[in-house]
C-alpha cells in the first residue's frame, strides 16, 4: 500500500517537472458513502438496503492549468455499513478499509474563482477490519484482503482551496464470500459525496 502511494507521488512530481505551469496541491478530504451489497446466491433470499458510512484522508492533486488535464490520488480510511436481510431478520456489519483512488481528471474554469472537473480511475481497497462478518443466522462471510473498484466522478473547486464532489464507486471484484451448503458471494457499489481543503 505504501509502495503504491510512493509510486503515484513520484510519477506526479516527475510529470510535473516537465511542465513549467504545472502545479501540485496537497490537502485533506472527508465525506460520506452510501453502500449497497449485491449478492450472488442460488436461492436469492439475501438482500441489502442502502447504508451510510464515511471516509477521510490526505489527497494530492496534480494539474496543468492551461491544458486542464491532471491527476489525483488519496489515501483514505473508509468505513462502510453493510446491512444483510435474509428474510428472518437483519444484521448490520461494518467494513473498514484503506482506500487508494487514483484518478485522471479534466478541469475547466468558469472564472478565476471557480472551476469544474470530471475524473475517473481505479481504486484499490485493503481490508483493515475484521476478516469476516455475519448475517442474522450467524453464517460467516470471509472478507477479501484487497478489493478493486472503479470511480467515476465530478465536482467543483472554489478559490483554488475548497473542493466538493460526487463519485460513483463501481465494484470490479467480490469483497466477501461464503461457502457452506450453498455458495454465496457479494459485491458492493457506493455513491460518495466529499468535501476537501487544499493548502
Amino acid at each position: 500500500m505504501k509502495k503504491t502511494l510512493i509510486v503515484v507521488l513520484v510519477a506526479l512530481v516527475g510529470f510535473g517537472t516537465q511542465h513549467a505551469n504545472a502545479q501540485l496541491d496537497f490537502g485533506v478530504v472527508a465525506g460520506m458513502n452510501v453502500s449497497k451489497a449485491d449478492f450472488k446466491h442460488p436461492t436469492h433470499y439475501l438482500r441489502s438496503e442502502n447504508r451510510c458510512g464515511w471516509f477521510v484522508g490526505p489527497k494530492v492533486e496534480f494539474s496543468v492549468p492551461v491544458v486542464g488535464i491532471g491527476a489525483d490520488a488519496s489515501v483514505l480510511f473508509s468505513q462502510r455499513n453493510i446491512n444483510i436481510d435474509n428474510g428472518a431478520g437483519e444484521k448490520n456489519n461494518k467494513l473498514n478499509t484503506i482506500e487508494i483512488p487514483i484518478n485522471i481528471r479534466y478541469q475547466f474554469g468558469f472564472s478565476s474563482l471557480a472551476a469544474a472537473y470530471i475524473a475517473t480511475g481505479p481504486q484499490f481497497g485493503f481490508n483493515v477490519g475484521s476478516g469476516k462478518f455475519k448475517e442474522i443466522t450467524d453464517a460467516e462471510y470471509k472478507v477479501k484482503n484487497s478489493i478493486l473498484t472503479w470511480n467515476v466522478g465530478a465536482g467543483v473547486k472554489l478559490l483554488k482551496h475548497i473542493e466538493a464532489g460526487v463519485t460513483y464507486n463501481i465494484a470490479l471484484s467480490k469483497f466477501a464470500k461464503y461457502t457452506g451448503t450453498q455458495e454465496s458471494s457479494l459485491k458492493s457499489n457506493s455513491f460518495q459525496i466529499h468535501v476537501g481543503y487544499f493548502f
